[in-house]
Protein backbone atom coordinates (compact mmCIF):
# COMPACT_ATOMS: atom_id res chain seq x y z
CA UNK A 1 0.00 0.00 0.00
CA UNK A 2 2.88 2.59 1.00
CA UNK A 3 4.41 1.62 -2.86
CA UNK A 4 1.49 2.69 -4.27
CA UNK A 5 1.18 5.71 -2.47
CA UNK A 6 4.82 6.89 -2.86
CA UNK A 7 4.26 5.84 -6.93
CA UNK A 8 1.61 8.14 -6.97
CA UNK A 9 2.96 11.06 -5.38
CA UNK A 10 6.32 10.29 -7.39
CA UNK A 11 4.20 10.15 -10.20
CA UNK A 12 1.01 12.60 -10.16
CA UNK A 13 0.89 13.70 -13.33
CA UNK A 14 0.77 10.68 -15.29
CA UNK A 15 -1.32 9.24 -12.64
CA UNK A 16 -4.19 11.88 -13.36
CA UNK A 17 -3.45 11.62 -17.43
CA UNK A 18 -3.95 8.15 -16.63
CA UNK A 19 -7.32 8.46 -14.87
CA UNK A 20 -8.39 10.73 -17.12
CA UNK A 21 -8.05 8.37 -20.38
CA UNK A 22 -9.74 5.61 -18.46
CA UNK A 23 -12.49 8.00 -17.73
CA UNK A 24 -13.06 9.27 -20.92
CA UNK A 25 -12.58 5.53 -22.33
CA UNK A 26 -15.65 4.47 -19.92
CA UNK A 27 -17.87 6.92 -21.36
CA UNK A 28 -17.56 6.12 -24.25
CA UNK A 29 -18.13 2.36 -23.53
CA UNK A 30 -21.47 3.33 -21.83
CA UNK A 31 -24.49 3.77 -23.43
CA UNK A 32 -25.71 7.21 -24.46
CA UNK A 33 -28.44 7.49 -22.04
CA UNK A 34 -25.83 6.68 -19.35
CA UNK A 35 -23.46 9.32 -20.89
CA UNK A 36 -25.99 11.96 -20.93
CA UNK A 37 -26.89 11.65 -17.00
CA UNK A 38 -23.12 11.63 -16.01
CA UNK A 39 -22.07 14.56 -17.51
CA UNK A 40 -25.65 16.07 -16.34
CA UNK A 41 -24.36 15.54 -12.55
CA UNK A 42 -21.07 16.69 -13.35
CA UNK A 43 -21.96 19.85 -14.62
CA UNK A 44 -24.65 20.30 -11.34
CA UNK A 45 -21.31 19.79 -8.77
CA UNK A 46 -19.69 21.70 -10.93
CA UNK A 47 -22.03 24.69 -11.03
CA UNK A 48 -23.57 24.73 -7.54
CA UNK A 49 -21.15 26.34 -5.95
CA UNK A 50 -21.16 29.21 -8.87
CA UNK A 51 -25.21 29.63 -8.34
CA UNK A 52 -24.74 28.79 -4.21
CA UNK A 53 -22.23 31.86 -4.76
CA UNK A 54 -24.45 34.29 -6.99
CA UNK A 55 -27.42 33.55 -4.66
CA UNK A 56 -25.04 35.00 -1.53
CA UNK A 57 -24.45 38.22 -3.60
CA UNK A 58 -28.17 38.45 -4.08
CA UNK A 59 -28.82 37.96 -0.61
CA UNK A 60 -26.24 40.25 0.25
CA UNK A 61 -27.14 43.05 -1.98
CA UNK A 62 -30.70 42.77 -1.05
CA UNK A 63 -29.97 42.97 2.62
CA UNK A 64 -28.01 46.14 2.15
CA UNK A 65 -30.70 47.65 0.22
CA UNK A 66 -33.05 46.40 3.23
CA UNK A 67 -31.22 48.13 6.01
CA UNK A 68 -30.90 51.55 4.29
CA UNK A 69 -34.35 50.94 4.30
CA UNK A 70 -34.90 50.20 7.94
CA UNK A 71 -32.12 52.88 9.03
CA UNK A 72 -34.45 55.50 7.13
CA UNK A 73 -37.34 53.88 9.26
CA UNK A 74 -35.23 54.44 12.19
CA UNK A 75 -34.33 57.78 11.51
CA UNK A 76 -38.27 58.75 10.54
CA UNK A 77 -39.55 56.95 13.80
CA UNK A 78 -37.03 59.24 16.24
CA UNK A 79 -37.83 62.58 14.55
CA UNK A 80 -41.53 61.69 14.91
CA UNK A 81 -40.71 60.37 18.43
CA UNK A 82 -39.18 64.23 18.91
CA UNK A 83 -42.17 65.91 18.20
CA UNK A 84 -44.30 64.12 19.95
CA UNK A 85 -42.00 64.36 23.18
CA UNK A 86 -42.52 67.91 22.53
CA UNK A 87 -46.31 68.57 21.61
CA UNK A 88 -47.00 66.20 24.98
CA UNK A 89 -44.45 69.07 27.16
CA UNK A 90 -46.55 71.91 25.66
CA UNK A 91 -49.71 70.41 26.33
CA UNK A 92 -48.71 69.39 29.92
CA UNK A 93 -47.79 72.98 29.88
CA UNK A 94 -51.04 74.31 29.21
CA UNK A 95 -53.10 72.02 31.24
CA UNK A 96 -50.84 73.17 34.12
CA UNK A 97 -52.07 77.13 33.22
CA UNK A 98 -55.56 76.03 32.91
CA UNK A 99 -54.98 74.42 36.55
CA UNK A 100 -56.54 70.96 34.91
CA UNK A 101 -55.38 68.13 36.87
CA UNK A 102 -52.05 66.62 35.21
CA UNK A 103 -53.01 63.66 33.15
CA UNK A 104 -50.89 59.98 34.14
CA UNK A 105 -50.13 56.79 32.37
CA UNK A 106 -49.79 53.29 33.70
CA UNK A 107 -47.17 50.49 34.03
CA UNK A 108 -48.59 46.93 32.87
CA UNK A 109 -48.28 43.44 33.31
CA UNK A 110 -48.85 40.66 31.50
CA UNK A 111 -50.64 38.20 32.37
CA UNK A 112 -50.99 34.53 30.22
CA UNK A 113 -54.35 33.32 29.73
CA UNK A 114 -54.56 29.93 31.76
CA UNK A 115 -58.24 29.26 31.54
CA UNK A 116 -61.68 30.28 30.41
CA UNK A 117 -65.07 30.54 31.71
CA UNK A 118 -67.34 30.99 28.95
CA UNK A 119 -71.02 31.57 29.29
CA UNK A 120 -74.38 32.99 27.64
CA UNK A 121 -74.25 35.83 29.97
CA UNK A 122 -70.32 36.40 31.60
CA UNK A 123 -67.20 35.84 29.95
CA UNK A 124 -64.23 35.28 32.42
CA UNK A 125 -60.49 34.25 31.41
CA UNK A 126 -58.09 33.13 33.99
CA UNK A 127 -54.83 34.51 34.17
CA UNK A 128 -51.73 33.57 35.72
CA UNK A 129 -50.84 36.39 37.94
CA UNK A 130 -52.21 37.77 41.38
CA UNK A 131 -52.14 39.67 44.49
CA UNK A 132 -48.44 38.29 45.01
CA UNK A 133 -47.56 40.24 41.51
CA UNK A 134 -49.48 43.52 42.55
CA UNK A 135 -52.91 42.88 41.20
CA UNK A 136 -56.30 44.07 42.52
CA UNK A 137 -59.77 43.98 42.06
CA UNK A 138 -61.59 46.39 39.41
CA UNK A 139 -58.10 46.85 37.68
CA UNK A 140 -58.35 47.52 33.43
CA UNK A 141 -57.13 44.77 31.24
CA UNK A 142 -56.35 45.45 27.80
CA UNK A 143 -55.08 43.82 24.91
CA UNK A 144 -53.13 44.61 21.73
CA UNK A 145 -56.25 46.45 20.26
CA UNK A 146 -57.62 48.17 23.05
CA UNK A 147 -60.21 47.46 26.11
CA UNK A 148 -61.42 44.17 27.13
CA UNK A 149 -62.13 44.52 31.09
CA UNK A 150 -61.55 44.08 34.38
CA UNK A 151 -60.09 42.54 37.63
CA UNK A 152 -63.19 40.38 38.72
CA UNK A 153 -61.45 38.63 41.18
CA UNK A 154 -57.68 38.27 42.52
CA UNK A 155 -56.27 35.55 44.03
CA UNK A 156 -52.66 34.82 45.31
CA UNK A 157 -51.46 33.96 42.34
CA UNK A 158 -54.24 33.95 39.50
CA UNK A 159 -57.22 36.32 38.92
CA UNK A 160 -60.18 36.08 37.25
CA UNK A 161 -60.42 38.51 34.25
CA UNK A 162 -64.21 39.29 33.56
CA UNK A 163 -64.70 40.72 29.57
CA UNK A 164 -66.37 43.65 28.53
CA UNK A 165 -68.36 41.07 26.41
CA UNK A 166 -70.14 40.14 29.43
CA UNK A 167 -73.96 41.46 30.22
CA UNK A 168 -73.07 42.90 34.20
CA UNK A 169 -69.94 44.25 32.78
CA UNK A 170 -71.21 47.74 30.68
CA UNK A 171 -68.55 50.79 30.17
CA UNK A 172 -69.00 53.98 29.44
CA UNK A 173 -67.49 55.56 25.99
CA UNK A 174 -67.40 58.62 24.21
CA UNK A 175 -67.39 59.00 20.76
CA UNK A 176 -63.71 60.00 19.49
CA UNK A 177 -64.95 62.12 17.03
CA UNK A 178 -67.94 63.78 18.06
CA UNK A 179 -67.44 63.57 21.81
CA UNK A 180 -70.74 62.08 22.20
CA UNK A 181 -70.98 60.22 25.44
CA UNK A 182 -72.91 56.58 25.98
CA UNK A 183 -72.73 53.40 27.90
CA UNK A 184 -71.65 50.24 25.74
CA UNK A 185 -73.50 46.93 26.63
CA UNK A 186 -72.84 43.52 25.25
CA UNK A 187 -75.38 41.85 22.78
CA UNK A 188 -74.03 38.73 21.76
CA UNK A 189 -70.16 37.45 19.93
CA UNK A 190 -68.56 40.94 19.06
CA UNK A 191 -71.41 43.24 19.01
CA UNK A 192 -72.65 45.47 21.25
CA UNK A 193 -75.12 48.37 21.85
CA UNK A 194 -74.70 52.18 23.07
CA UNK A 195 -77.33 53.05 24.77
CA UNK A 196 -78.11 56.11 26.33
CA UNK A 197 -77.79 58.60 23.31
CA UNK A 198 -80.34 61.17 22.02
CA UNK A 199 -81.54 61.51 18.91
CA UNK A 200 -80.07 64.46 17.97
CA UNK A 201 -76.62 63.36 18.94
CA UNK A 202 -73.78 63.28 15.82
CA UNK A 203 -72.81 59.35 15.73
CA UNK A 204 -71.80 57.83 12.42
CA UNK A 205 -71.35 54.30 10.98
CA UNK A 206 -67.30 54.37 11.14
CA UNK A 207 -66.80 56.08 14.28
CA UNK A 208 -64.29 55.04 16.73
CA UNK A 209 -65.31 54.54 20.40
CA UNK A 210 -62.94 55.09 23.22
CA UNK A 211 -63.17 54.62 27.03
CA UNK A 212 -64.41 58.22 29.01
CA UNK A 213 -62.92 57.79 32.03
CA UNK A 214 -65.82 57.93 33.55
CA UNK A 215 -66.24 56.71 37.52
CA UNK A 216 -62.48 56.51 37.86
CA UNK A 217 -62.52 52.58 37.01
CA UNK A 218 -61.54 52.44 33.53
CA UNK A 219 -59.07 54.92 32.48
CA UNK A 220 -60.04 57.50 29.29
CA UNK A 221 -58.77 56.57 25.69
CA UNK A 222 -58.69 52.82 24.81
CA UNK A 223 -60.34 51.70 21.87
CA UNK A 224 -63.74 49.79 22.77
CA UNK A 225 -65.14 49.28 19.23
CA UNK A 226 -66.47 50.82 16.04
CA UNK A 227 -69.85 52.45 15.03
CA UNK A 228 -71.48 49.71 12.13
CA UNK A 229 -75.25 50.74 12.57
CA UNK A 230 -77.40 53.74 13.59
CA UNK A 231 -80.59 54.63 13.53
CA UNK A 232 -83.84 56.42 15.28
CA UNK A 233 -85.36 54.47 17.93
CA UNK A 234 -89.18 53.80 17.87
CA UNK A 235 -89.98 56.85 20.79
CA UNK A 236 -87.72 58.98 18.22
CA UNK A 237 -85.82 60.45 20.98
CA UNK A 238 -82.78 58.42 21.05
CA UNK A 239 -80.68 56.53 18.80
CA UNK A 240 -80.17 52.78 18.34
CA UNK A 241 -75.94 52.36 17.65
CA UNK A 242 -74.97 49.04 17.03
CA UNK A 243 -71.24 49.04 17.51
CA UNK A 244 -68.67 46.08 16.58
CA UNK A 245 -65.63 45.37 18.67
CA UNK A 246 -62.26 44.16 16.70
CA UNK A 247 -61.02 41.89 19.74
CA UNK A 248 -61.46 38.20 19.71
CA UNK A 249 -62.34 37.41 22.94
CA UNK A 250 -62.51 34.01 22.59
CA UNK A 251 -59.06 33.68 20.84
CA UNK A 252 -56.84 35.90 23.81
CA UNK A 253 -54.05 34.53 25.46
CA UNK A 254 -52.53 37.51 26.99
CA UNK A 255 -54.21 40.50 28.71
CA UNK A 256 -52.04 43.32 30.21
CA UNK A 257 -53.24 45.21 33.25
CA UNK A 258 -52.92 48.59 34.30
CA UNK A 259 -51.34 48.44 37.71
CA UNK A 260 -49.25 51.50 38.91
CA UNK A 261 -49.67 54.91 38.03
CA UNK A 262 -47.06 57.08 36.26
CA UNK A 263 -46.49 60.79 35.83
CA UNK A 264 -45.85 61.50 32.44
CA UNK A 265 -43.02 63.10 33.26
CA UNK A 266 -41.77 60.17 34.67
CA UNK A 267 -42.63 57.55 32.07
CA UNK A 268 -40.19 55.86 30.12
CA UNK A 269 -40.91 55.62 25.67
CA UNK A 270 -37.89 53.73 25.54
CA UNK A 271 -34.58 53.58 28.04
CA UNK A 272 -31.08 53.73 27.34
CA UNK A 273 -30.05 50.44 26.04
CA UNK A 274 -32.64 51.03 23.16
CA UNK A 275 -30.90 54.36 22.85
CA UNK A 276 -27.41 52.85 22.44
CA UNK A 277 -28.75 50.07 20.01
CA UNK A 278 -30.27 52.92 18.01
CA UNK A 279 -26.79 54.82 17.87
CA UNK A 280 -24.85 51.20 17.22
CA UNK A 281 -27.53 51.28 14.24
CA UNK A 282 -26.24 54.21 12.47
CA UNK A 283 -22.47 53.96 13.58
CA UNK A 284 -22.44 50.75 11.54
CA UNK A 285 -23.36 51.90 8.34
Amino acid sequence: MQFVINFLQKHREKAILGLLVFLSLTLLILPDNAQFEIAQSTLNSLMLPVSAGAGFIDNYVSMQDENRQLKRLVASLIVERERLLQYRDERERLRRLAAFREEQTYSLTTGEVIGRNLDRFQTILIIDKGATDGLKARMPALSYQGYVGRLYRVFENSAWVQLVCSKNNPVSCINKRSRVVGILEWRERNTFDLTSVSAVEDVQVGDTLITSGFGGVVPKGYTVGVVTKVATARDGLSLRVEARSEIKFRSLEEVFVMTDVIPWDRSIFYDQSDSLLVESVFEGN
